[in-house]
C-alpha cells in the first residue's frame, strides 16, 4: 500500500481538485492522509467531506508550520511507501501506477517522475536527469543544479522508520534534508520519464524582496544544513562530501552579504558556519574585497556599498515602471 500525503493550510481553493485527482488513481492499493494545518478559510470543512471514504484520513491540527505539518503527517502513515503533494497542485490519474510499477520491477529505493509547470495558463514540461550513481544525485541537491521536492519521489517506509528520519520542522527548505538524508541510506533510484505531476508554480517574487523574510528564509538553511551534516555523519560520509559541504556552508553565508544593508545581517554572516569564514579564496579562487571587509570588521565599508546596491535596484525599478 502507499500512502499519500496531502498537508494543507487555507487551500480552500485548490483542494478539492488535488484531493479528486489523488481518488481518480488507476493504481487503487492506497491511503489518502490530509492534514490541515490549522486553517481558517473553508479547507476544513471542504477536506471533512472526503473522511467518510474508507481510504481517506483527514487530520486537524493546530498551525505547525509546513515542516512541522509534514512531519506529523509521516507520523501516521501505514503504507509501505510514501509520496507527498502539494495542495494546490494535481496529478495525472496513472501517477501512483507509474511510480509504484518502477519501485516494483526495479527494487529501487527511490522512484522519480518527471512533472509539469503550470504558470500563468502556461505548461511547460520539466525533463529530469537520470544518475547512475547516488552519490552524483546527493552532490547535485546540495549544489541546486536538481530541485529537491518530496512531491515526484516516492520512497519505502521501512528506510524512513529504520534510520529514524523526519521532516525538519522549518518554514523553508524542509525537503532539502530530508531528501538527502533519505539518499544516504539508498542503493538504487529508478526514473519514469513520464510528466506524471502538475506543478503550480506562484510569483513569490514579491516575497522575497522583503527584508525580514529574506533572512528568515537563510536562517532555515542555516539550520537543513546542520541535519545533513549529522545524517552525513551518521552514514560516515562525510569524507565524501566534505568540499560540497564546504560550498554549501559558504553558499548560504553568502545570501547574508550579497548587498549588504544591516549589521544584523552582517553578524549573521560571521557566526553562521564560523569555521569557513576563512575559506573564501579556496571557494572563489580570487581576492574579493568584500570578504576581506567581512572578516577584519569593515562594517561601514560593507553598509556602504549594500546602501548603493539598494539605490541601484531602486533606480531600475524606476525605469522599468517608466517604459
Amino acid at each position: 500500500m502507499i500512502s499519500v500525503i496531502i498537508n494543507v493550510y487555507n487551500g480552500e481553493k485548490y483542494i478539492k481538485r488535488c484531493i479528486d485527482s489523488v481518488l481518480a488513481q488507476s493504481f487503487k492499493d492506497f491511503e489518502l492522509l490530509v492534514v490541515d494545518d490549522g486553517s481558517t478559510d473553508m479547507t476544513a470543512r471542504i477536506i471533512d467531506e472526503y473522511a467518510c471514504l474508507k481510504n481517506v484520513k483527514t487530520f486537524h491540527t493546530p498551525n505547525k508550520g509546513i515542516g512541522g505539518s509534514r512531519s506529523y503527517a509521516l507520523a501516521q502513515v501505514s503504507g509501505e511507501y510514501i509520496i507527498s503533494l502539494d495542495s494546490d497542485d494535481w496529478v495525472e490519474n496513472n501517477w501512483l501506477e507509474e511510480l509504484y510499477s518502477k519501485m516494483v520491477s526495479q527494487n529501487a529505493d527511490m522512484v522519480v517522475c518527471e512533472y509539469y509547470e503550470d504558470y500563468n495558463g502556461q505548461q511547460k514540461e520539466i525533463k529530469i536527469a537520470e544518475y547512475d550513481e547516488i552519490d552524483s544525485f546527493v552532490r547535485d541537491l546540495m549544489h541546486g543544479r536538481t530541485w529537491a521536492v518530496l512531491w515526484n519521489k516516492l520512497i519505502k517506509t521501512e528506510i524512513v522508520k529504520k534510520h529514524g528520519l523526519t521532516i525538519p520542522n522549518l518554514s523553508y527548505w524542509e525537503d532539502i534534508p530530508f531528501i538527502v538524508s533519505y539518499l544516504l541510506y539508498c542503493d538504487k533510484v529508478a526514473y519514469v520519464h513520464k510528466s506524471l505531476y502538475h506543478y503550480r508554480k506562484t510569483n513569490v517574487e514579491s516575497l522575497t524582496s522583503i527584508e525580514n523574510y529574506k533572512i528568515s528564509f537563510n536562517l532555515c538553511r542555516v539550520e537543513a544544513v546542520k541535519i545533513i551534516e549529522t545524517n552525513l555523519g551518521k552514514t560516515r560520509k562525510r569524507h565524501i562530501f566534505a568540499k560540497d559541504l564546504l560550498w554549501l556552508k559558504f553558499w548560504i553565508k553568502n545570501e547574508f552579504v550579497i548587498h549588504v544593508v544591516s549589521k544584523e545581517r552582517i553578524l549573521l554572516w560571521r557566526n553562521s558556519f564560523p569555521e569557513v569564514n576563512k575559506d573564501w579564496k579556496l571557494l572563489t579562487g580570487k581576492f574579493s574585497f568584500k570578504y576581506w571587509a567581512l572578516q577584519h570588521g569593515w562594517d561601514w565599508y560593507l553598509l556602504v556599498n549594500g546602501k548603493y546596491w539598494q539605490l541601484r535596484h531602486k533606480l531600475k525599478a524606476l525605469l522599468m515602471n517608466g517604459k
